[in-house]
């Protein structure tokens, strides 16, 4: 089992968000096969078609599985699509995106499946939860070029319209930038962020619900040049009453 040092849920639900270091997670050895093929997978992703602004810089896969809270069974439903709506991505939102699929590996992987029992555990606690959530799994790597800036949030400051969502950080390679900004949970967001945090290590995390204003600053390629690159993974958990 996944284990983690801090109370997630009770900070998600006192301030609408967590910020969690790597150090304070550990994994089992018995996922260590599992965890390690799990990480390659950001290697084999693919154009993300779907960018309203032109951009080439983010690679992605996406999928999708239905949990139920009551027997803890994960199902993966093939050929989803990914829906936001302009009010919350007002660049590419309006439309259904449909992106490269999860690789077999990755909707088979023990980690992954272990990650979102974790994650879920996590941020629902012991409430008296709806079964049958939908679980959208998003691969998403940004890249940086010499002259080109890759920018992880494109559509700028935003919320997401799950009911939560988890964000783990998976490769940081020959880049500056990429700091997290988070503006609160009012209806509109703060002028200025109300704190900063850049995610620098293998499995640095956030979780967040759906009320939270943030955004990720534009990664730039490092000082030697050459190709730089963000890889992270998200998480969202949507209930059925969502």
């Amino acid at each position: 089992m996944i284990e983690v040092q801090s109370g997630i849920g009770g900070k998600v639900e006192s301030g609408h968000f967590a910020l969690i270091r790597a150090h304070e997670f550990s994994f089992p050895s018995a996922l260590h096969k599992s965890h390690e093929i799990f990480r390659q997978a950001w290697n084999h992703l693919e154009q993300d078609p779907c960018m309203s602004d032109g951009g080439k810089y983010r690679l992605r896969r996406y999928g999708q599985f239905r949990f139920s809270a009551d027997t803890d069974r994960l199902t993966h439903l093939p050929g989803a699509s990914y829906f936001q709506s302009i009010e919350v991505n007002p660049l590419n939102g309006g439309k259904s995106r449909q992106f490269a699929s999860l690789t077999a590996d990755t909707v088979e992987s023990q980690f992954l499946h272990e990650l979102i029992r974790f994650d879920f555990a996590q941020l629902t606690g012991q409430k008296d939860l709806e079964d049958n959530w939908l679980i959208g799994v998003h691969q998403i790597r940004t890249l940086a070029t010499s002259g080109i800036p890759g920018n992880p949030t494109p559509e700028g400051i935003h919320r997401d319209d799950e009911t939560y969502t988890s964000e783990h950080l998976i490769a940081r390679h020959n880049i500056d930038g990429g700091i997290n900004y988070f503006y609160g949970s009012a209806t509109k967001p703060t002028r200025s962020p109300q704190t900063a945090w850049k995610q620098e290590s293998y499995f640095d995390s956030y979780y967040f619900d759906r009320t939270l204003w943030h955004e990720v600053s534009p990664i730039v390629s490092g000082s030697d040049g050459g190709v730089g690159y963000r890889d992270v993974i998200l998480i969202d958990f949507s209930s059925p009453s969502h």
